[in-house]
Formats: structure tokens, sequence, C-alpha cells
């Protein structure tokens, strides 16, 4: 059996040609939270000059999607574009400028790297083609993808140095004892003072007390704490 001819990227471009994708782009845009709640005339900018640059350069704009900006690390609706591009519903994607699609120079990096490795177009309204088909018309890219992954391994090494260093002083890594503190001091002494278990755990519980991971306390998460700091007022076979 013959093997398919051509790059997997040119496969994928091709097969996404094929199903109807081609000349056909899906917009993005990122806005502030200032944006979105302004009279929306930047926002409509914003959504205008990607029709307008679309047209332009000879591409049919199916539909334009937007993210919020926040100190969420996903762009949910950016993840669904490319997935809705994976599947073949367009060629690329079209965007104001670089820095309004990478939430990082290292996430913009990656995703240069998705639109070269699958053959995707990315064309920026303000500074013109930037990956054709999976080509890189953009020749400060490969430094853009170099320096990020660069700068992931510096990210790596000093995270894996900082662990080190905090493991020599002596630091407990990993999740903390739950309830540690004043909270397991109090249902220590209450154990000492005969409650139970369920007793201690119904009181925290209605005086609004969580866990440190948020849930409600039962009673062998109570025997914990008690067990960290006195395991006698635990005793054996007790309630």
């Amino acid at each position: 059996m013959a093997r398919p001819r051509g790059s997997k990227q040119e496969r994928q471009a091709q097969a996404r040609l094929r199903n109807g994708a081609k000349g056909k782009l899906f917009g993005y845009v990122r806005v502030s939270t200032k944006e979105q709640g302004e009279s929306g005339h930047s926002l409509h900018g914003q959504r205008e000059r990607l029709r307008q640059a679309a047209e332009a350069a000879g591409y049919e704009l199916l539909d334009i999607v937007q993210d919020v900006q926040s100190g969420t690390k996903q762009r949910e609706n950016l993840v669904q574009v490319q997935k809705r591009i994976d599947d073949g519903q367009a060629e690329g994607v079209i965007f104001g400028k670089l820095d309004r699609l990478g939430r990082s120079q290292i996430h913009l990096a990656q995703l240069v790297k998705w639109a070269k490795d699958t053959g995707v177009t990315l064309l920026s309204a303000d500074e013109g083609m930037q990956v054709e088909r999976g080509e890189l018309r953009n020749e400060a890219l490969p430094f853009l993808i170099a320096f990020a992954e660069v700068e992931s391994e510096r990210i790596r090494r000093r995270t894996k140095e900082g662990l080190a260093a905090a493991r020599a002083r002596g630091v407990v890594l990993g999740a903390q004892p739950e309830n540690t503190g004043r909270l397991s001091q109090r249902a220590t002494r209450l154990r000492r003072e005969g409650w139970g278990l369920q007793q201690i755990a119904d009181k925290f519980n209605s005086e609004g007390k969580r866990t440190a991971r948020g849930a409600e306390f039962k009673a062998m998460t109570i025997y914990r704490m008690v067990n960290r700091i006195d395991p006698s007022a635990n005793p054996v076979g007790g309630h």
C-alpha cells in the first residue's frame, strides 16, 4: 500500500480544504473587562477591523468569538476556535495583533507551532499574514519559538531549583495537613473534655467552619486533627 504523499501538515491542510474550509476564517478578539463594560465602541471597532481585513485578504469570515481578559490561564473560546478549525470548519483564524492572540510569548509560540504542524492559517489584521496553511510568513516567528523554548526551560529549571532549596530548608511540599492550628487545638481540648468526634464535627459545621479543602467536617477529619496533636485524646475504640 502506497504511503500518503506530502508532509503531515500538507495532508492535514489538504483534507481541511477538501472539506470546504478553504478561504474561511474564524475571527478572534480578546477584550478587557473595562472594554466589555464600555459602550461597545472599542469591541465594535475590533470586530469591524477583522471583517475589513478578512475581506481585503480574500477570506470569508464565518464568526467572531471573544474572550474576556482575566487572570485565568486558559482562554476557553480560543481553545474552541482551535477545535473547530481542527474539525475542518475553517482553515484558520484572524485576529488583531499577535499580542492579542497569545497570553504570553510561550503561549503564542505554542499557537504558532500548532498552526505550523497542522497546516493552519494565522492572519493578523494589523500585522499581515503570520502563518499561511502551515508555512511561516513572518520571518520573526522562528526566533519567537526559539525564545519561548529557552524561556520554558529556564522556568522549569528555576522551579526545580526552588523546590530543591525548599526541601533543603526542611519545607514540607505538597498538600498541607488540614486544619492545623487553633481549630485543631480546640478539637483536641473538646476531646479531652469528653466530646465525641461527630459532636465536634457537627459543632464546627454549625458554626460555619470548613476544612482546608472547603468541605464540611466529618468524624474522621476530627480524629486526624486531634491525632496530630495528642493521640492520647483519641482513646482506642473511642467515639
